[in-house]
């Protein structure tokens, strides 16, 4: 469920609100604010209180309008936990498909590489070359916990398919940050905690397809779910994707093995990142949303590139 609001200038507050109705929302509010800027104005506040799929629809439609931009209107939009009111409680709870602006601004949000991130990368790192060296399940848990990489590795596919190349380059940077970090830590922790590497619980390329085809398709599916447990599939897929740079990082020290198995490690690293983004991708459109939809909501917003 969610509320939107649309601050808009007073001219066009019958037409943001026949496009709400066009969504199938029954229940309008207006409220009119003093705006301070450059100059003092009065706007009008569009909101509503509706599902997830007519959040959806209402901010597509005011996306697509040919009357408004940005310039002279903002839309925000957030989770709500309940609404009491006529509607169906059946029909109020359905969890999808997030709007277009909920997914792209969660990918940039968690995909600027703060020193908060990579402290939570540096750390799961650590525990996770300390899990791989000591083969102890219970050190690889506790990094997959917080370990950056799911939805980083979404952020540059998202960025890809839409053509944001900004996400894109936030996405592939923040990546390669938890990748030299994971290959880092690795290394560290064999220099002094000494070898051998105990972790020898490795799929081949196939089987690691399809476990990142599964992985992928439930990320995408939770990104299009405001009722998804997001963290619980990132907590599969960084034990998938860290634990190979982690690896590599503890091997360059303790001992590498012979070539074709480096080779095929790092070539299921490669099978394991391509195959979840695509699959997340993929899942995600085929639930509707369109690539249409993202274009024009970067091109009404500014900063993204």
């Amino acid at each position: 469920m969610h509320e939107v609001r649309a601050t808009v200038p007073i001219g066009h507050t019958e037409a943001v609100a026949r496009i709400a109705q066009k969504a199938g929302i029954k229940r309008v509010n207006i409220s009119e604010i003093l705006v301070h800027g450059a100059e003092l104005r009065r706007e009008h506040v569009v909101s509503v209180e509706v599902s997830t799929p007519q959040a959806k629809a209402f901010i597509d439609g005011l996306i697509a309008s040919s009357f408004l931009t940005m310039d002279e209107c903002s839309i925000t939009s957030r989770e709500l936990r309940a609404i009491v009111n006529r509607e169906a409680v059946g029909d109020l709870t359905r969890p999808m498909v997030e709007p277009a602006p909920d997914v792209i601004q969660d990918l940039w949000q968690g995909s600027h590489v703060t020193w908060s991130y990579v402290g939570r990368a540096a750390g799961g790192a650590l525990l996770m070359a300390d899990g791989i060296i000591h083969n102890s399940a219970v050190s690889i848990v506790a990094a997959a916990l917080f370990l950056p990489f799911l939805q980083q590795v979404l952020a540059a596919a998202f960025g890809l398919w839409t053509g944001d190349r900004g996400l894109f380059r936030k996405g592939v940077g923040a990546v390669l940050t938890s990748a030299v970090l994971a290959y880092a830590a690795g290394a560290l922790v064999a220099r002094f905690s000494g070898g051998p590497i105990r972790y020898q619980d490795f799929r081949g390329p196939l089987a690691s397809f399809l476990i990142s085809a599964v992985i992928g398709v439930a990320a995408g599916l939770s990104a299009a779910d405001d009722s998804g447990r997001r963290y619980l599939i990132g907590v599969a897929a960084a034990v998938h994707f860290a634990i190979f740079p982690a690896w590599l990082g503890a091997a360059s020290v303790i001992g590498l093995p012979r070539k074709s198995i480096v080779l095929e490690r790092m070539g299921t690293f490669g099978i394991n990142l391509f195959t979840i983004a695509t699959a997340a991708v993929a899942a995600y459109a085929i639930l509707g949303s369109r690539r249409k939809e993202f274009q024009l909501l970067r091109r009404q917003s500014a900063g993204s590139g």
